[in-house]
């Protein structure tokens, strides 16, 4: 299995492409404003169909979906409960007043995610995960090794949009956040239960483990 990170755009945030092997589809999780960067990404793989998938609604993460549902004809799938994250992006990008938001187009969506439901694209195999309070309807998506023995993972993987980050949490005083008590909780009950060696890809930042959250996380410590 093929995953790129492409890190960007004035929040520095996180863009992933995934793709099974011997797959003509690539899976592009949250494209934000760094759409040079991805494009560059893209140019090094084969591929005949784009599948965006977003953790979430907030303009860094969203911003770039208009232009790759375009330009690839590609659908565009979130959960429902991030529609007014999504129509409020051009608000958002007045207030932060940043070049590259300028602009933005609040793109059409395609489908609504479920939580806990499994799903297949592109060859590849994840079961999604609500979790919310960042936002209404941030959801984490979990590939598991033995659902994808075919594409040689080693170890399950979760693309954790804004929920949980290395060392920290997200911020819930964004558009559609609830508060750090409930952020927390849900990250305690849907997260940390699951094994200590699963790999979070967060939004922002560097990748991390289940266990080193728990043991050195401050928001997260103690908290099974």
């Amino acid at each position: 299995m093929l995953l790129k990170i492409i890190p960007g755009g004035a929040f520095v945030e996180n863009t992933y492409i995934l793709q099974a092997d011997k797959s003509d589809e690539i899976i592009l999780v949250d494209p934000g404003s760094q759409i040079e960067d991805i494009e560059r990404s893209l140019k090094d793989i084969d591929f005949k169909t784009i599948h965006i998938w977003n953790t979430h609604g907030h303009l860094d993460h969203a911003c770039g979906v208009e232009h790759f549902k375009s330009k690839y004809n590609a659908k565009f799938f979130i959960h429902r409960k991030e529609l007014p994250i999504l129509d409020a992006m051009p608000s958002a990008a007045a207030r932060f007043g940043i070049e590259e938001f300028a602009g933005v187009i609040i793109p059409e969506v395609d489908g609504f995610i479920e939580d806990k439901k499994s799903y297949s694209v592109g060859n590849l195999n994840f079961e999604t995960i609500l979790v919310p309070g960042h936002s209404p309807g941030s959801i984490c998506f979990y590939f598991k090794e033995e659902a994808n023995k075919k594409e040689k993972m080693k170890q399950d993987i979760i693309i954790s949009g804004d929920t949980v980050f290395a060392g920290s949490v997200g911020r819930v005083d964004l558009t559609g956040g609830t508060n750090m008590q409930d952020l927390v909780g849900n990250i305690t009950r849907r997260l940390l239960c699951l094994k200590d060696e699963t790999i979070l890809f967060p939004g922002h930042g560097p990748h991390t483990t289940i266990e080193v959250e728990k043991q050195s996380n401050p928001y997260l410590m103690g908290n099974l």
